[in-house]
């Protein structure tokens, strides 16, 4: 463990943003799923019926992401013309065609979401197909191949998908995760709310591992692969929830499980930046329909929230962290159970901070008494969870992303 030391330059800020997102609390909304599926590979319905789904839903973004499985039309002339007709009659929703990738060499039991932005979808999608959809294809190879056509990291993002469901070992996903970024900085996390909510058990985990309270735990461990991650200084993200919708056993699209991005501006490349920059959050059955995590500190002009990354000087005083939301229809006569997880306490990922709220109040603060650096040996990290109960029983829960907090060097 070592602790952040605030002695320093008397001329230099107190505190300075080091990753600033720019439109993180003033950008655009959209309400997203990032992962569902149509009869061009194992889903129900046509494109456009599925697009109509989501626009009655609330969804103001979606991706038809069918599998990319050789044997499938995902990525065909006709899947585009599909995709096409979807933006031309839903002009003010962001639609992508995207992929499911089966990730060599876990012969379909590991998908990926591929994600680019529409200009390349026609170039890049379907040779990416017919090259890494072989059961012999190098990830290494796929990710490289992926990055040369792609150019710039603005213009695809990844996705690992339902990242435990089918796992023989809970180490599985930080190895995973660990290696396929080292090769190609294209991952932006973890699909930490799987989709097929309606199964029993929740997200279909019918092997060794099973989901808690509906959220993989990757990100519903403390401690976890995300926690590891994130403690080590990655920027990584697992504030998503999808439905990975194929039919009427599942929730449609944005009707139980929503992603709330923050966007540049709204459009698919806007979509690609938030993803990319970690300005969204994500929760289960419409309990919350607005999130914010902030942390406040004297000298910053503005409040640093998920994604971001702020430096401190010594001398400076610890922020004041602020958990702050708008309950949605389900919601609205709740209590809640307010969470901060974080390493900056101990210098281990842990719960920092807890709070229970009546169904009248909607913030929540917190200040720790310093700041410890994690296992990087120069930050610290703290995310936020909300849990609501119902009445039936079910515990539905909301995740935001981290904000990190830097020593100085």
């Amino acid at each position: 463990m070592v602790a952040i030391s605030l002695l320093g330059c008397s001329r230099d800020p107190e505190a300075e943003f080091v990753t600033s997102v720019t439109w993180a609390l003033t950008g655009h909304r959209v309400v997203f799923d990032s992962h569902t599926h149509t009869r061009f590979s194992d889903g129900s319905l046509q494109p456009m019926q599925l697009a109509e789904k989501a626009f009655e839903n609330g969804c103001t973004g979606f991706a038809v992401t069918d599998h990319g499985d050789l044997s499938v039309r995902a990525a065909t002339p006709e899947y585009f013309a599909e995709v096409d007709a979807i933006r031309a009659k839903f002009p003010g929703m962001i639609v992508f065609a995207g992929l499911e990738w089966d990730i060599p060499p876990y012969l379909g039991r590991e998908h990926v979401t591929v994600l680019v932005e529409p200009l390349l979808e026609r170039q890049v999608l379907p040779e990416f197909k017919s090259r890494f959809e072989e059961k012999s294809a190098s990830v290494v190879a796929a990710l490289q191949w992926l990055a040369a056509q792609t150019r710039r990291s603005e213009n695809v993002a990844l996705i690992y998908n339902h990242p435990s469901r089918l796992d023989f070992d809970p180490d599985e996903n930080y190895r995973d995760y660990s290696q396929w970024q080292a090769q190609q900085e294209l991952f932006i996390g973890f699909e930490g709310g799987p989709g097929h909510q309606r199964s029993n058990p929740p997200g279909n985990y019918r092997g060794r591992i099973r989901t808690r309270d509906r959220w993989d735990p990757v990100v519903a461990e403390i401690g976890g692969t995300w926690d590891r991650l994130l403690d080590q200084g990655h920027r990584v993200w697992g504030a998503l929830a999808v439905s990975d919708y194929h039919n009427d056993e599942d929730f449609e699209p944005c009707a139980f499980a929503r992603t709330h991005l923050r966007v540049p501006q709204q459009d698919q490349r806007g979509v690609l930046q938030a993803l990319r920059a970690g300005s969204f959050w994500a929760g289960h059955g419409r309990v919350l329909d607005d999130l914010v995590f902030i942390a406040v500190h004297p000298a910053l002009k503005l409040p640093a929230t998920v994604g971001e990354t702020v430096r401190l000087r010594t001398s400076s005083s610890v922020p004041v962290f602020r958990v702050a939301f708008r309950r949605g229809p389900a919601g609205a006569e709740l209590p809640l159970a307010v969470e901060i997880i974080g390493n900056g306490v101990s210098g281990k990922p842990e719960s920092v901070a807890r709070g229970d709220l009546g169904a009248d109040v909607e913030t929540f603060d917190w200040a720790p008494k310093a700041l410890v650096a994690g296992a990087d040996g120069r930050s610290a990290y703290f995310r936020a969870r909300v849990t609501a109960q119902t009445r039936a029983g079910d515990v539905l829960v909301a995740y935001t992303n981290p904000i990190r907090i830097q020593v100085r060097d």
